[in-house]
């Protein structure tokens, strides 16, 4: 066996390794601290109207409720220092996930729009798997959606059939279905998750420590031309790490790419191609100090936190690689 050989064997080994430790790890709901859940994973898009068709039609997500009017909302403007502006939003169900997607659109601001790459620090990768991938496919071609994958189909990876699209703002998608449609009834929509393009991977456990995410160890370097292919990244190599987020079952991935131009998103809130991740926590002014000692920004205009409404104070922060988090404590209902 070449050296060569060996080493190729040894980093697929450890890949899979790492990935059936981080499926082991988000079968069981990790334990609440500091964060306590999940709510949306938030795209801010350029046209809400464009972006809610393409969900809503092409991967069969359906709104909780009808897109709210645009909303000169001061709280609002203060939360992500978007002042002066005004947005609206969506938000929509992930059957079997207990992350939701959420669509923001802003207007009377300027915005600059990402068009992140997957390989881009700051990216971020909706995943979402389907009984039956074929009746997806059909309408991603027919929406003239951008294709990542080589030759516009899906890979065999891992027992799954694989393709990567991107949404009209960028977004990554990841679209999974089993190699023979599963029978049963009920959602075509089967489950979800979150992945975010990193800078360095290895560093993902000191920055997220402090948030009390404990993430698995970083595999090794993986150049697997059929992965990367699927990915749209050929001649890349990857390396990924994930975490159960404290007080939930839902993981969030991170992925590293090199050898391959990359371009870290430098975004602001109102930039289409910006995301955003919202998690409750049980105090902010004891861990907002936290996760400036660990390398986060606060966002929020004045660097504290906003009330919105009665029942909940609200911070936004942004971690070192461009994703942000919206930070959600809630307070007790006033006795009647």
């Amino acid at each position: 066996m070449s050296n060569s050989y060996r080493l190729t064997i040894m980093c697929k080994l450890a890949v899979s390794a790492a990935l059936a430790a981080s499926f082991a790890l988000a079968q069981t709901k990790a334990p609440a601290g500091d964060v306590t859940g999940v709510g949306n994973f938030s795209h801010i898009v350029a046209d809400l109207d464009k972006s809610l068709a393409f969900y809503r039609v092409v991967l069969g997500l359906e709104p909780v409720a009808p897109p709210r009017p645009f909303d000169p909302n001061p709280a609002i403007m203060k939360l992500g220092n978007t002042l002066g502006a005004q947005s609206r939003m969506v938000q929509l169900r992930v059957p079997g996930s207990e992350l939701g997607v959420e669509i923001i659109e802003y207007k009377d601001i300027d915005r600059n729009p990402a068009h992140p790459r997957f390989q881009d620090p700051g990216a971020a990768n909706l995943i979402v798997r389907f009984r039956d991938l074929d009746s997806v496919l059909a309408r991603v071609k027919n929406s003239q959606a951008h294709i990542l994958s080589a030759g516009g189909s899906p890979g065999a990876v891992r027992g799954s059939r694989v393709i990567f699209i991107q949404d009209p703002d960028g977004f990554i998608c990841e679209l999974s279905g089993p190699e023979t449609p599963a029978g049963g009834t009920g959602p075509n929509v089967t489950g979800g998750g979150f992945e975010v393009t990193v800078n360095d991977a290895g560093k993902i456990g000191s920055y997220y420590k402090p948030l009390g995410f404990d993430t698995i160890p970083v595999s090794a370097f993986n150049a697997d031309k059929l992965m990367t292919d699927t990915a749209g990244t050929p001649g890349a190599q990857f390396r990924q790490t994930r975490a159960v987020i404290p007080g939930t079952s839902a993981f969030i991935g991170y992925i590293e790419f090199k050898d391959i131009d990359r371009k870290p998103l430098q975004t602001r809130v109102q930039d289409p191609g910006t995301a955003i991740l919202q998690l409750t926590v049980r105090d902010l002014d004891s861990f907002l100090p936290k996760l400036k000692s660990a390398g986060f920004t606060v966002v929020s205009t004045g660097g504290e936190p906003v009330d919105i409404g009665p029942n909940a104070r609200i911070a936004l922060v942004r971690d070192p690689n461009n994703l942000f988090l919206e930070l959600i404590q809630r307070r007790a209902a006033p006795p009647k």
